[in-house]
C-alpha cells in the first residue's frame, strides 16, 4: 500500500489482527482494496502462508485498482 501511495481509512474487523500488529494498516488497506477479504468474514489468518497463485491474484488485484 505504501508503494501504491494510497492509506487505509478504515479499521480491519479480524479478530487475529491486533490493531497494534505492525501489519495492521496493510490488513486494513488490502481489504478496504479489495485486493483480499481474509479467510473468513472474521479472520484473517497472518500465520499462514500463501500459495503463488495467491500472491499472483493479490498483485493483480492491487494492480487494478491502481
Amino acid at each position: 500500500y505504501r508503494a501504491l501511495g494510497t492509506a487505509p481509512t478504515t479499521v480491519n474487523g479480524f479478530t487475529d489482527v491486533t490493531a497494534d500488529a505492525f501489519y495492521a494498516d496493510a490488513v486494513a488497506w488490502a481489504v478496504e482494496s479489495g485486493v483480499t477479504n481474509g479467510t473468513s468474514a472474521s479472520t484473517f489468518s497472518p500465520n499462514n502462508g500463501c500459495t503463488r497463485a495467491q500472491i499472483v491474484t493479490f498483485l493483480f488485484r492491487a494492480y487494478q485498482g491502481k
